[in-house]
């Protein structure tokens, strides 16, 4: 008896395991959650994109010339790029 009373235990134990990780994953994959994390990611790539594209830039005005003084300062008559809104609003 005790043994049908330790597999029945541990059946339910089980059971309710898998019914809390199926949950879990049924809310990581749920619209909302993906769109989070679609959203975060696409936030992260862009701001690495940007930083390695000010690098790039920094090297091809160096490379050419551009920049005459060690201050990074725009050459005689070069007029600057007009500065766009952040759409994220900062």
């Amino acid at each position: 008896m005790s043994r049908r009373l330790f597999y029945v235990t541990f059946g339910a134990v089980a059971g309710v395991l898998v019914v809390r990780q199926a949950a879990k994953a049924a809310a990581a994959l749920s619209p909302g959650s993906v769109a989070g994390s679609l959203a975060a990611s696409l936030s992260e790539f862009m701001a690495d994109v940007r930083e390695f594209m000010a690098e790039r830039e920094d090297e091809l005005r160096d490379a050419l010339g551009l920049y005459d003084d060690e201050d990074d300062e725009l050459p005689a008559g070069a007029s600057e790029a007009p500065s766009l809104p952040d759409p994220r609003g900062r």
